[in-house]
């Protein structure tokens, strides 16, 4: 056994002494005698120090991820070869070690970039499909950690998914079949595939974590538009607290799906138009008051979630203010929404509760949110460092 050890340390040692005389000696570079008369001499190991130079050069015209990271691995591997086999003779240990840090660092992300690249090719025939045809602004790798985070869900026809007044922690996506939207017994609109349900804002920009109060009942469809029987209803289903957690530390990811929630709006949009032009609506009287009502109750809803956790409420102005530009949420109507909350005006734009009862109340309430939101913020920003 020793022998052998022996044996492995002198061919380690020869093969270092052959590299050593190959890189280091002197070569002369031939140069044109009209450029200049002179002779320049220039080792291998030289050539590697100079390489890595460029290399890194390089790196800062490229603006793809992957192949910057490449580059940088390739630059810290020819000074690897440069600080070894120092032409002064002598290796430099400390710029020698902090390359091979580099290399690692680099290496993983490379490694984790290919990975996930990997599994976004791993996505059923269904998700690339949706992918191409609705989500194709969305980067694959980030479509395909959106898709991971969900969880795929099935309803027969005429299931209730979400009731009227419940609390609803889950943000939907319809990837298969469809679902109507009743508010009262009325239905005010319907879901198709690639459509979203009870996002609650997220497409203004607000993060809401928790339960948010539904503001109608979504039932899975029973026929088509034809009057065909339905099949039944697939949900692409996330945990509203898991998604949050996610869009935190993505941050492609999430402009990548607000774009796409936006575009949800005017589809939902067109499609209720659609259903007035077709004469789907007995009553348009009546629907355009049902659909007024469940606009307002969505928006008292998502203040309630808000309002339940102060500390994130001046963090969410501006969003909140952007969400009744675009769903034309008026003075009137945002003051009626923070009297089902139990909330004045004055209280909302001071950020805070001014009853002394509701004080000592919140006070305990808050307490518990402040921690929890707390730890969620921490454990995002871990994930994030971390990769």
């Amino acid at each position: 056994g020793e022998a052998a050890a022996m044996g492995v340390k002198d061919v380690l040692a020869a093969l270092r002494d052959r590299t050593h005389a190959v890189l280091l000696r002197p070569r002369t570079a031939s140069v044109p005698r009209w450029i200049t008369p002179k002779r320049f001499t220039v080792t291998f190991s030289e050539c590697f120090g100079h390489g890595s130079f460029i290399l890194v050069a390089a790196s800062y015209a490229t603006d793809d991820f992957l192949m910057l990271r490449c580059i940088a691995v390739a630059g810290s591997t020819s000074m690897l070869f440069f600080t070894y086999f120092h032409p002064h003779g002598r290796v430099l240990w400390l710029p020698f070690k902090w390359n091979l840090l580099f290399i690692a660092i680099n290496s993983y992300r490379i490694g984790k970039v290919m990975y996930e690249r990997y599994l976004s090719g791993m996505l059923t025939d269904d998700m690339k499909r949706l992918h191409e045809t609705h989500f194709y602004a969305m980067d694959p790798v980030d479509f395909a950690k959106l898709v991971r985070c969900g969880a795929e869900q099935h309803f027969r026809p005429g299931d209730l998914i979400t009731a009227q007044n419940c609390e609803n922690r889950y943000i939907s996506l319809v990837i298969g079949g469809g679902v109507e939207v009743l508010r009262d017994g009325t239905v005010t609109y319907t879901l198709k595939e690639a459509n979203f349900m009870s996002e609650a804002g997220l497409h203004a920009g607000l993060k809401l974590a928790g339960n948010v109060e539904s503001c109608c009942s979504i039932v899975a469809r029973r026929r088509d538009a034809r009057g065909r029987p339905c099949q039944g209803t697939r949900l692409l289903r996330w945990d509203r607290d898991k998604l949050m957690e996610l869009l935190e530390r993505e941050e492609g990811l999430k402009r990548g799906l607000k774009a796409a929630l936006s575009w949800d709006i005017v589809r939902k949009l067109k499609g209720q138009r659609l259903m007035l032009a077709e004469g789907l609506v007995e009553d348009p009287e009546k629907w355009s008051m049902k659909r007024k009502q469940q606009n307002e109750h969505r928006y008292a809803a998502i203040l309630q979630n808000l309002l339940g956790r102060p500390d994130n409420l001046a963090t969410h102005r501006d969003e909140i203010n952007k969400y009744r530009i675009i769903h034309h949420i008026d003075d009137e109507h945002h003051r009626n929404a923070l009297a089902r909350c139990g909330w004045t005006l004055e209280e909302f734009r001071a950020g805070r509760r001014s009853s002394i009862i509701d004080g000592d109340e919140d006070d305990d309430e808050e307490g518990g949110s402040a921690e929890q939101d707390w730890m969620w913020r921490f454990n995002a920003l871990l994930a994030r460092l971390l990769g």
